[in-house]
């Protein structure tokens, strides 16, 4: 009897945990792991709606074990157990694992080397995307030499006032007299004190000018500090001053031929070197800054590479705020290799140019510059290699640049005209798009996609060896068609053959089929051919989630580089009423990607990439 009772018990305390249990649909969906390769940081990214709230775990550690590891519950794996061997100076392994689904957990364990100190592992949690750092992102304080200057004035190196002793008017025989009495007293009387300016005008002295190209090369000694430029008409020039500085008599004032264009280098004033460039695009040319800070160069970024003013690349290891007040507001970056980057500012934001960086980590400068006035800078990768920051500025704000004595870490000074209010997290309202007024009805339960191959007809896209992105994009895009078809999904084609198709069409066809989801489908191209990778770009706020779930999918079916997530404002994908996304599926400038994009192993892997991660963010 006793036995009896017992059993019942059980059966009743099972069907009880069974009902209390959270279903899969409440656990937290992780897609995929990230890390970075300056060894700082990991990410732990999900695809999940935004609504869900996920807490920030305690960090356990192990330490007979030389290991520390925390649990995210309720939370589930996308993609099955994982270890990365990661081989840094601090850390052997990190595994993600599921190790129970009643209820949903999934562990992240962190192995460190002997001597390591786990307490430098700390977690931060950005949306749905916890950040695990392994070292605290220090950077030391040394000495900047300010490279590029907007607010307030710069000291000038001259009028320095001395004193010197001159002669009073005597008669020869008193001074013979005086020359045989230098050990006695002096009387006052006999010299006149007189106030004489030294003019040390001088911190950067340009001795010469070489041509890399089309790209002309300052070479100078000491520092240089640049100053906001100066564009001027009849004829069209663009005048870049540099402060404090002399320029060598041999080089003043002489046309220098770039092509088209000349540059001439003045002394503007005692102390004020002047270049000019004169030229039909006055807008074209940017400064370029080297990291000894001993060289000025002057790109002419539409008709010159940067990729000739560089042999080595740098990666970002560290970024971090700096304190500041509501008008003043300063952030720091880190680099393995001294930077070598152009400077463009317009009315409305100031770019940064940083030529050879070749890996950066997006995800930790946005959790960073959260609710700071650099929380709308945005990130771009060049075509040609390196990234470029925009931050946005009005007219009358200043911004000032400076870089650190090894040329490693760049310093970014915002001095705002008016106080700064964070945004707050309600979307801008986006301009109304006029379409046709024939809107197509669904049938209730069946879920609409417009699927849009990149280019066609005159609009090849891409071209490398005789391939055209427009061929690939609408092979792929009739897989995806047919593949969510079988599914069950209403699919419909912006264009089905090679024809030309403009956006403003595509965006018009999507508003009038009225889709659920827009997926936009291209090829990436650079003018390097060493780039390659996925990326996706959405535009916006209600896009990212599905940006979230295709490109997860993306980097679990295809073996290419993660080149990550961008908030872009690509036509197609901003004029759309519906969630929309656009892919870029690979490189056709990489040699090696271009060949696997043409096989069918590859087209059917992109295809089921895209289906997967549709189909994963209509069932979430």
């Amino acid at each position: 009897m006793k036995n009896i009772f017992i059993k019942i018990l059980l059966i009743f305390t099972f069907i009880l945990n069974f009902a209390l249990l959270p279903s899969n649909a409440e656990s937290l969906g992780i897609s995929s792991v990230t890390f970075d390769n300056s060894g700082s940081f990991l990410s732990i990214n999900s695809p999940d709606n935004m609504d869900y709230q996920i807490n920030t775990p305690q960090i356990m550690n192990v330490e007979e074990d030389n290991e520390v590891y925390f649990e995210i519950q309720p939370a589930r794996l996308n993609n099955g157990n994982k270890n990365y061997l990661i081989n840094t100076d601090e850390i052997n392994e990190i595994g993600i694992s599921q190790v129970s689904t009643n209820p949903d957990i999934v562990r992240i364990t962190i192995k460190y080397k002997q001597g390591y100190n786990p307490q430098n592992i700390t977690l931060h949690r950005l949306n749905n995307t916890l950040f695990v750092r392994f070292k605290k992102t220090q950077m030391t304080n040394y000495y900047f030499q300010e490279v590029y200057k907007e607010s307030g004035t710069i000291p000038v190196y001259e009028n320095i006032n001395i004193q010197q002793k001159l002669s009073s008017q005597k008669n020869v025989l008193g001074e013979i007299n005086s020359a045989f009495t230098q050990d006695e007293p002096t009387d006052e009387n006999d010299f006149v004190l007189s106030t004489k300016n030294l003019y040390l005008k001088t911190k950067y002295y340009i001795n010469s000018v070489t041509l890399k190209g089309n790209t002309p090369i300052l070479n100078g000694n000491g520092t240089y500090t640049l100053i906001r430029p100066i564009y001027l008409t009849n004829p069209e020039r663009v005048a870049f001053d540099i402060k404090n500085t002399v320029v060598n008599q041999m080089l003043r004032n002489k046309d220098i031929p770039l092509g088209e264009d000349t540059i001439k280098i003045g002394q503007f004033d005692h102390n004020t070197a002047r270049v000019v460039l004169t030229t039909k695009n006055s807008s074209d040319y940017v400064p370029v800054i080297f990291g000894d800070i001993q060289k000025i160069g002057f790109l002419n970024t539409r008709t010159t590479s940067p990729l000739n003013l560089y042999s080595n690349t740098s990666n970002m290891t560290a970024v971090a705020l700096e304190k500041g007040d509501d008008t003043n507001h300063s952030i720091k970056f880190a680099f393995s290799k001294p930077l070598i980057f152009g400077l463009k500012r317009t009315s409305d934001k100031i770019e940064i140019l940083l030529y050879n960086v070749n890996n950066y980590f997006s995800g930790a400068i946005e959790s960073e510059v959260r609710a700071t006035a650099f929380e709308k800078m945005q990130t771009f990768d060049i075509k040609s290699g390196g990234v470029k920051f925009a931050i946005p500025v009005k007219n009358e704000d200043k911004c000032d640049i400076y870089l650190g004595a090894n040329g490693k870490t760049l310093r970014i000074k915002l001095h705002t005209a008016e106080k700064y209010t964070p945004a707050n997290d309600t979307q801008t309202t986006e301009p109304e798009i006029i379409v046709p007024a024939v809107i197509k009805k669904h049938a209730a339960g069946k879920k609409y996609v417009v699927i849009d191959a990149g280019h066609g007809g005159t609009d090849y896209g891409a071209i490398r060896n005789g391939i055209n992105e427009k061929d690939i994009t609408l092979d792929i895009s009739k897989r995806v068609q047919a593949g969510l078809e079988k599914k069950g999904y209403n699919v419909a084609m912006t264009r089905t053959d090679d024809t030309y198709v403009s956006l403003q069409d595509r965006v018009e066809f999507s508003e009038i089929f009225n889709p659920d989801i827009f997926v936009s489908i291209h090829v990436n191209s650079s003018n390097s051919e060493s780039p390659y990778g996925i990326e996706t770009h959405y535009y916006k706020d209600n896009s990212l989630t599905l940006a979230k779930y295709i490109h997860a999918s993306m980097l679990n079916n295809i073996n290419s580089k993660d080149r990550g997530l961008f908030k872009s404002k690509f036509y197609v994908i901003n004029h759309t009423t519906a969630p929309a996304i656009l892919v870029e599926i690979g490189f056709i400038s990489n040699q090696n990607e271009r060949a696997q994009l043409v096989t069918e192993s590859r087209k059917n892997a992109t295809a089921k990439a895209i289906i997967e991660g549709i189909d994963g963010y209509f069932k979430k």
